[in-house]
């Protein structure tokens, strides 16, 4: 029996080693770009049954040293102790922008050395990565099968392929490293070339910042999101509230709870799995002499008998035991029963308190609103009253001193048609003084070439 329970454990053991998670860590010349590839527990080289997630990290993770792929990200989820039943394929840019047909050659190598499903290939990134995501969308569509890029934008000025991918965009109004007009002009655009909701979702989070939507790859919601879709059917499903569960992206989750140490590949290809080298299982050998054969124990054995009560005594005594039970679990349901009335009665009366008072609260800001309306209204009024009259008072001033203006005027120019005779003066040197004949001097003043003029006296000048 024990060698039997051995050689299951063994087989038991082989099972766990082989379907264990795997990390491939390529460096070297021979790719586009060094990356990572990560398989799940239960991947098997000869199915094809497991979808690929390409993760195209930000600036911050570029450089030489491969492991920067998994500060942040889903190798970074994984550590945390997220599972993702995929093939997750992580490149890392030397520092460059990412270029699309970099990405795509590294795709295309790992469906040929890994298996995957390729109606089921998601690409997902942010910041530059945001960028690289939607570069790559817009370059090669047909591949993807959803995609999100966050808080990035395009170098892409054609739209129209983006347009035939479920995408969802995802940008914050606070992020101060990449404006959110990036993404608001991707959005218009793909609009202007005839793209609609059906296919693209784009979510601008007001006072959501740059670093916060990183929580989106420690989401599970996040990749049950893009599992969801395949190129069989160009359709995109219902995103879920990100604000509503960043806060808890990290919650069941622990930094470091999973360890998975990467197998560095030099320019190489990828390992050949046991099942390709044709390596069978191999279940230890037990020796007989070690283990001794023990009896089984008949099954009857294990079964504990029943001891019927030996007298009416005994049975009494147990029957009101079980209805004391009875008597018990009764009550017991009925304080449950009576706990939990008390506790619907309770919330339906702070629902209609809260109810009330948020009636109350609005009628007070309803009335509140209409005071300050009214008081506005009023002042308004005077003002406008006030502005009148003052109008008024202006116009009358202004009347006032254009009469005074004209009588003064009026006098002035009343008193230019007369002249004070002075010593000296004549009839003709008057006339003369003023430009007029001494005809009319003497006609406007009654006078003939007899009158005697004298000083002080006035003669009028003018008609």
């Amino acid at each position: 029996m024990k060698r039997i329970l051995l050689i299951l454990l063994a087989t038991s053991l082989y099972a766990v080693s082989s379907f264990a998670q795997t990390l491939h860590a390529y460096e070297g010349n021979k790719h586009p770009y060094n990356f990572m590839v990560y398989m799940p527990e239960g991947y098997q080289q000869e199915k094809a049954d497991l979808p690929l997630v390409v993760f195209l990290h930000g600036k911050s993770l570029s450089g030489t040293d491969l492991n920067r792929v998994r500060r942040y990200g889903p190798l970074s989820a994984l550590q945390y102790g997220r599972h993702i039943n995929a093939v997750v394929l992580a490149p890392q840019s030397p520092g460059e922008a990412w270029k699309p047909q970099k990405v795509n050659d590294l795709i295309s190598w790992t469906i040929k050395n890994y298996s995957v499903d390729t109606t089921r290939i998601y690409v997902i990134g942010m910041s530059m990565g945001g960028y690289g995501t939607l570069d790559y969308v817009g370059t090669y569509p047909k591949r993807v099968a959803a995609a999100i890029a966050m808080c990035g934008g395009t170098t892409l000025t054609d739209y129209s392929k983006m347009k035939d991918v479920p995408l969802w965009i995802i940008h914050g109004t606070d992020d101060a490293a990449v404006p959110v007009e990036n993404s608001d002009k991707v959005n218009l655009g793909i609009l202007a070339a005839g793209g609609s909701e059906r296919l693209t979702k784009y979510d601008r989070l007001d006072s959501v910042n740059h670093a916060m939507l990183a929580r989106m790859f420690y989401l599970n919601d996040t990749y049950e999101w893009l599992f969801k879709h395949s190129n069989k059917k160009r359709t995109r499903h219902e995103t879920f509230d990100v604000r509503a569960l960043l806060p808890s992206a990290y919650k069941g989750l622990k930094s470091g709870s999973v360890k998975i140490d990467p197998i560095t590949i030099k320019d190489g290809k990828r390992p050949e799995t046991k099942k390709e080298k044709e390596t069978p299982a191999v279940t230890p050998e037990v020796k007989k002499d070690t283990v001794k054969q023990q009896p089984v124990a008949k099954t009857e054995a294990a079964v504990p008998q029943e001891k019927p009560a030996q007298d009416k005594a005994e049975a009494d005594r147990l029957v009101a035991q079980e209805k004391t039970a009875q008597e018990k679990a009764a009550q017991e349901k009925a304080a449950q029963e009576k706990a939990e009335a008390e506790r619907i009665a309770q919330e339906k009366a702070a629902k209609e308190k809260a109810a009330q008072e948020k009636a109350a609260r609005e009628k007070a800001a309803k009335e509140k609103a209409e005071r300050e309306l009214a008081a506005k209204k009023k002042a308004e009024a005077a003002a406008k009253k006030k502005a009148e009259a003052e109008a008024a008072a202006k116009k009358k001033q202004q009347e006032e001193l254009a009469r005074k203006k004209a009588e003064e005027a009026k006098k002035k120019a009343e008193a230019a048609r007369w002249y004070t005779v002075k010593n000296g003066d004549s009839q003709w040197s008057i006339a003369k003084k003023n430009n007029i004949t001494i005809d009319q001097l003497r006609k406007w003043n009654k006078l003939t070439d007899k009158s005697v003029i004298h000083p002080g006296q006035k003669l009028r000048v003018k008609p």
